[in-house]
């Protein structure tokens, strides 16, 4: 998971009209789509060993 403070500095000004809660739970989501695309992929490349 990308550090709060990172993640804060990548999304620039909109940072600053969210609140902390809403920042916290964009991180999560973006973290759970990067996990749904990762295994997304690895399903795809072990389909085609098969």
């Amino acid at each position: 998971m990308i550090d709060l403070k990172e993640f804060k500095e990548a999304l620039g000004s909109a940072a600053e009209e969210l609140s902390e809660e809403e920042i916290l739970k964009l991180r999560e989501n973006q973290d759970q789509m990067a996990e749904i695309f990762f295994y997304s992929w690895l399903a795809e490349i072990n389909k085609n060993k098969v």
